[in-house]
């Protein structure tokens, strides 16, 4: 290299080392690296392939796992497995090890009985796409404290496109009775029904008497997988506005507060609320239409702060409008779309 020539002639003419890396422009050390005999490296084995002398042999590592799965460890935590395996007067690692051990045989997750492979019905992912009001809607029941120890039940429905709030009420009790009427009430207040109804897998949701409402409807009903709260997710996210909103009280003094509040609440929400899922537009603008009369207003204001300010921009900036199709559980193939 031209540059540890240099240094090298200036090392050979009497010159300080440091010195001569200086006028070169590198550090000393990069010299005295250079000049370092390069070492042969030999065979490099991982850490965890080495035998060492400490090391635990395979044949204990399954001895431990065949004892962590017997019958009577099978269903418990590793920690619990191995506390009571010394209890019993059996040793075979450290805790940390016995971790590391059970980690590497891939069995360091739910060691609970698990349902067999291929036996009975798994529930489908439930894809529903809407690209318009009224077709999908979405229903859940959640708590709300109410006086003293009650836990009152507030039951909502949802429009999954527009996300207007189409049907509540507050009840001491769930009980099917309560979903299904709830269920015409909304219907009779919108005009017209849904094509699909989702909610999860509550024994309100899936009550016979919820069914025949359904039916009578013309509503084809879709459900949640088991434990899986992101298969109805507009709904969640609805319950974590409400309570979340300031003036949420943390407990309802009587089942009519709550009633009062939630009536005010939604009223509001479907007015007001510009919700950042649908690009700022509020829930009552998509699901009558007129949000394109809101984009018109919006985009004159931005049009005139455009005129007055052009140097602040590259382009021209636009009002986008709201999304033309909304998915529960969205095929990885699909692509977003905008009006």
């Amino acid at each position: 290299m031209i540059i540890l020539g240099i240094v090298a002639g200036l090392v050979a003419a009497d010159w300080a080392v440091r010195a001569a890396c200086r006028v070169a422009g590198v550090s000393h050390m990069y010299w005295y690296r250079s000049q370092a005999p390069e070492t042969t490296r030999g065979i490099q084995i991982p850490h965890k392939d080495r035998a060492y002398p400490n090391r635990i042999s395979e044949d204990v590592c399954q001895e431990l796992l065949a004892r962590l799965n017997a019958p009577e460890f099978e269903d418990l935590s590793i920690t619990q497995a191995w506390h009571r395996l010394l209890d019993g007067g059996e040793y075979y690692a450290s805790m940390a090890c016995t971790h590391r051990i059970v980690k590497r045989a891939g069995q360091n997750g739910d060691r609970r009985p698990q349902r067999a492979p291929g036996t009975g019905a798994v529930r489908p992912k439930p894809v529903l796409e809407a690209t318009g009001p009224n077709q999908v809607w979405c229903w859940d029941i959640t708590d709300l404290h109410g006086p003293g120890r009650q836990h009152l039940k507030l039951y909502t429905v949802m429009d999954a496109f527009s996300r207007k709030v189409v049907g509540h009420r507050v009840e001491q009790s769930e009980t099917a009775v309560h979903a299904a009427e709830l269920m015409e009430a909304s219907v009779l207040a919108n005009w017209g029904a849904p094509e699909v109804m989702h909610a999860d897998n509550g024994a309100a949701m899936r009550a016979g008497h919820t069914y025949d409402m359904y039916r009578m409807l013309g509503i084809r009903p879709s459900h949640s997988r088991p434990r899986t709260s992101n298969d109805n997710p507009f709904i969640e996210s609805l319950f974590k506005t409400v309570k979340y909103s300031l003036a949420f009280p943390g407990r309802f003094d009587s089942l009519e507060h709550a009633r009062d509040y939630t009536q005010g609440f939604f009223a509001g929400y479907n007015e007001n609320h510009r919700h950042a899922g649908l690009n700022g537009y509020t829930p009552d603008s998509v699901h009558g239409g007129y949000w394109k009369t809101v984009r018109t207003l919006r985009q004159e204001v931005l049009d005139e702060h455009y005129a007055r300010n052009p140097e602040r921009y590259t382009r021209p900036p636009i009002i986008q409008p709201p999304p033309r199709e909304v998915w529960i559980n969205r095929p990885n193939h699909q692509l977003s779309h905008t009006a």
